[in-house]
């Protein structure tokens, strides 16, 4: 169900349940969290990239199985609070805490909770098949969730995040890219190189500043300019005593392009 491959430095997570679009079921969910938990404690491992198979990237959470529509009202608002506390968010916090970049390869349809995995990471490369769509509320009568209640207002305005959310509108890769949503698209069949070629610049790269300019931006959001700069006060100095920093020093001194080991 979830495919796991390290190349040269890469990992490469691909999601394998194409006759659901690569839905989240509970063993999808228990299949990913292993697969980051072996990259996270891999020091070989500098940099991942997560795609699906088929015509879907992820579809959100798995209701095929109708089990939810058995239940009583009070247990369905348990057992749900329950994986989101459990299982759900602590997948996507760990995507974001991994300590080495991360690159999203939508290759189709990110829609429901699919398209807050796609936007947790830090790249999203698409497909020019690739679409994003908020199906919560029309489809669903809930919130979005696993992040894009997040990403979305922070990426797209909040009139646009309201109004994607309410009625469900499906963005193509292009209005995607357009509207600061993702990075980049490229035709669906350069997906995996493209995605491979970032990956494998950002494993020569400098793992640790990588990581840092991810959580410095995410703080940013939250934070005022004179609290920006206090918190760049406070992790600033600990990559100016990276190995990285004095290759990147000598490199500019040398006039000649830095050899980082991710240390």
């Amino acid at each position: 169900m979830v495919k796991l491959e390290i190349q040269e430095g890469i990992a490469t997570v691909t999601l394998n349940a194409p006759e659901k679009y690569n839905a989240l079921s509970p063993e999808m969910i228990d299949e990913l969290t292993a697969s980051f938990d072996q990259i996270e404690t891999n020091p070989e491992v500098r940099a991942c990239i997560v795609t699906g198979t088929g015509a879907g990237f992820c579809a959100g959470a798995d209701l095929s199985a109708g089990q939810a529509t058995q239940e009583s009202p009070h247990t369905r608002a348990e057992e749900s609070g329950q994986a989101m506390r459990e299982t759900l968010n602590p997948l996507i916090k760990k995507i974001l805490n991994l300590p080495i970049p991360t690159i999203a390869a939508v290759n189709g349809v990110a829609a429901g909770g699919g398209y807050g995995l796609a936007l947790s990471f830090d790249l999203v490369i698409a497909s020019e098949r690739a679409s994003f769509k908020l199906v919560f509320t029309p489809q669903l009568g809930v919130i979005p969730d696993l992040g894009a209640s997040w990403h979305a207002p922070h990426l797209l305005g909040r009139a646009q995040a309201i109004a994607r959310s309410y009625f469900g509108d499906s963005m193509n890769a292009e209005e995607a890219v357009a509207r600061g949503l993702i990075w980049k698209v490229v035709p669906h069949d350069a997906l995996a190189g493209e995605a491979n070629r970032v990956a494998a610049e950002l494993v020569r790269g400098p793992t640790q500043a990588y990581v840092a300019v991810r959580h410095a931006f995410d703080h940013a959001s939250a934070s005022t300019l004179e609290q920006q700069l206090d918190y760049e006060a406070q992790v600033q100095p600990a990559l100016i005593a990276t190995d990285d920093f004095l290759e990147g020093v000598a490199a500019f001194a040398m006039k000649r392009k830095p050899v980082f080991k991710g240390r």
